[in-house]
């Protein structure tokens, strides 16, 4: 487990002074702010403020980083609130938009940083003050002032993190310095902006202190960051290209702009390299987020907890994590850009109240194949090559292990910008409650932009009316992500293509043809047929065998989960892409097998041993590669940590 940075534990370490100078580079940013007042007595000492500070080591460029913030909790003082505290933050759907628009457009992005970014906000209306504590008295007196005398406290004279008004104080704040340059906000999605910048479109994200630039060129990023300069008291700081925002890695090439999410999975994922090694065969096939076998899937679904606290702590003790910590891990990377977890995530997480033993083990199948699969993201695809950027090798897909469609059966392209989704259910999958659950996919670019798993709120009475359900809250999501793209300045012209595999839903959507089984579902038909009526999305039949939704509504065998998946994150360049010619023409390597391993050590199944014999690649993810000074330092991570069955 990760072990929390304290200021006590940092005083005994041999590099204390550089974490020190960073407690001072902190408070001399605030200082040259004009955050703090002088000291003085007060007689109410409600509004008086305790300081809590955060150590850590960045991600980016590893250095070290105090961070001093007053304590806003109700343990930190009697907040008197004179102000609304909400502040919007960019949702992650909107957040994979803006990747997807960039690679469409053929932009790059340029990421910034602003320094104490609260301080530029005025204080709040309330007033409030902070308790000087002993990094703040050392910072005081390496200033050369006179200490503090004892019972004074420090006025605060601006906004600053940890009181409560504060997030929303600098948004307002921020909100008016980017319209002054002509951008605009979308309206259901206030943190992303397009505007007109030197003659040229672009596009800007903001999350709270981080901000995304995305233009045709550096020059103009430059410039846009520049003006942003004159309205704030320090310079913000440049980042270049977007490598990584916010936990999410960012990768720009000349062909595509992928997210993933490796950094967050490689720093989880060290913690288990000691505890499990020993457990994971080799094997050189693509692995799996949960076992398929029919027996372990019957037992995951009926298994009941043992309530016992002493059964819950010897389980955890065993399998080395608790069960809420699991399923959390496995939340962050689903959410941010890892469709492919979505089944198991939530049903997993469905057992966190009360897990048996089979529920751990699928979480940690579940992690062990995140952490084998760390480097695949989701992709977004240029419609023409951005020469100004680096070309990186395609994602590498072996087709032929698809298995065969039917005959007749083809997928459907789709331009850059043309918004298209899947929906689709699996009824009364729910052993124990009999409700169905809802599969989403809606794409642009090539890639996944939003995708939903979700167990239906109610009992469906039939096929159809969960068809109907999953159909009436992806035209939901549909409606969403079209009023966004018509504030970008991307309006869908046609109707968006939302794809069904049933054909009394299908009817009953386009039609308005009413069946004997579904006269009971009033408000959902009335809304999904109204809004085909309008135009806005029309439903279309797809075969079930090409149907993407399908992978987020059950638990797949490896043949369709890979089926599916590989177009779900965008492997697949699309038709419009330059690669697509390349993808579908290239031959796949052979598999690398290492020599001191037989087949039969390697947990191949008939149809992989059959494949490697005819030279047809399995996939990659065979041996991981490592990519970190902490894995390349553990030899157990690269002789065993590859996922099984």
């Amino acid at each position: 487990m990760f072990s929390k940075l304290t200021r006590g534990k940092l005083l005994k370490q041999p590099d204390w002074s550089e974490w020190q100078q960073s407690e001072f580079l902190q408070l001399d940013q605030y200082q040259k702010q004009f955050m703090f007042g002088s000291p003085m007595k007060v007689q109410d000492r409600s509004n008086v403020f305790h300081l809590v500070w955060t150590y850590n080591i960045k991600d980016l460029d590893k250095r070290k980083k105090a961070r001093c913030a007053c304590d806003g909790s109700t343990r930190g003082g009697k907040v008197r609130l004179l102000d609304y505290t909400y502040a919007n933050c960019v949702d992650h759907t909107a957040s994979r938009m803006f990747y997807a628009v960039s690679a469409a457009e053929n932009l790059l992005i340029f990421g910034a940083d602003v320094c104490n970014a609260f301080r530029e906000a005025p204080a709040p209306k309330q007033g409030f003050y902070i308790q000087p504590d002993r990094a703040f008295s050392e910072w005081w007196l390496h200033q050369g002032r006179e200490p503090i005398p004892e019972g004074y406290v420090i006025p605060v004279m601006r906004a600053m993190q940890g009181h409560p008004e504060s997030p929303r104080l600098w948004e307002k704040w921020c909100d008016q310095m980017i319209k002054t340059h002509k951008f605009t906000p979308t309206t259901h999605e206030p943190c992303l902006y397009t505007g007109i910048w030197q003659g040229e479109k672009c596009y800007f994200k903001c999350q709270v202190d981080d901000f995304e630039f995305a233009a045709p060129s550096i020059k103009l990023a430059h410039m846009f960051y520049d003006a942003l300069d004159d309205h704030l008291s320090m310079p913000i700081k440049r980042q270049g290209l977007v490598s990584l925002f916010n936990g999410i890695d960012v990768q720009q090439t000349r062909n595509y702009i992928k997210i993933s999410a490796e950094t967050y999975i490689e720093k989880m994922g060290s913690k288990y390299l000691e505890l499990w090694h020993k457990e994971i065969p080799l094997t050189a096939e693509r692995p799996l987020p949960i076992p398929t076998h029919e027996s372990f899937l019957k037992t995951f679904h009926q298994a009941v907890g043992n309530n016992d606290p002493n059964t819950l702590a010897t389980l955890q003790q065993r399998y080395h994590f608790g069960y809420r910590n699991g399923v959390g891990e496995l939340i962050y990377a689903m959410v941010t850009c890892r469709p492919d977890i979505s089944t198991v995530t939530v049903k997993c997480a469905q057992h966190s109240a009360n897990p048996a033993e089979i529920h751990f083990q699928a979480v940690k199948h579940a992690i062990k194949y995140l952490v084998a699969t760390r480097k695949d993201g989701i992709y977004f695809w240029r419609a023409t090559p951005q020469m100004d950027l680096p070309e990186q090798p395609i994602p590498i897909c072996a087709t032929s292990l698809h298995g065969p469609l039917p005959p007749d059966v083809h997928r459907p392209n789709h331009d850059c910008l043309q918004l298209h989704a899947y929906t689709d259910s699996d009824w009364a999958t729910c052993t124990k409650t009999r409700r169905s659950f809802s599969g989403i996919i809606v794409q642009l670019a090539g890639g996944t932009i939003a995708y939903k798993t979700k167990m239906q709120p109610t009992v469906a009475l039939s096929s159809t009316e969960a068809e109907f359900m999953a159909a009436c809250d992806t035209g939901k999501m549909i409606l969403f992500i079209r009023s966004i793209l018509w504030d970008l300045g991307i309006p869908q012209q046609a109707a968006t293509i939302l794809y069904e595999d049933n054909d009394a839903c299908t009817a009953m959507a386009n039609a308005q043809k009413p069946t004997t089984r579904t006269r009971h579902m009033d408000i959902r038909y009335f809304a999904l047929a109204e809004w085909v009526e309008h135009d806005i999305m029309i439903l279309e039949r797809i075969h079930t065998s090409i149907n993407l939704a399908d992978h987020m509504t059950k638990v797949l065998d490896r043949t369709l989960f890979y089926r599916h998946v590989d177009y779900i994150m965008g492997h697949i360049p699309p038709l419009y892409s330059p690669c697509y010619t390349t993808s579908t023409t290239t031959p796949s390597p052979s598999p690398s097998i290492p020599q001191e391993y037989g087949l039969e050590d390697m947990c191949m199944s008939d149809y992989a041993a059959a494949a490697a014999k005819c030279n047809i690649q399995t996939y990659p993810w065979a041996r991981i590669t490592t990519c970190s000074a902490l894995v390349q330092s553990n030899p157990f991570f690269q002789r065993h940590w590859i996922v099984g069955c």
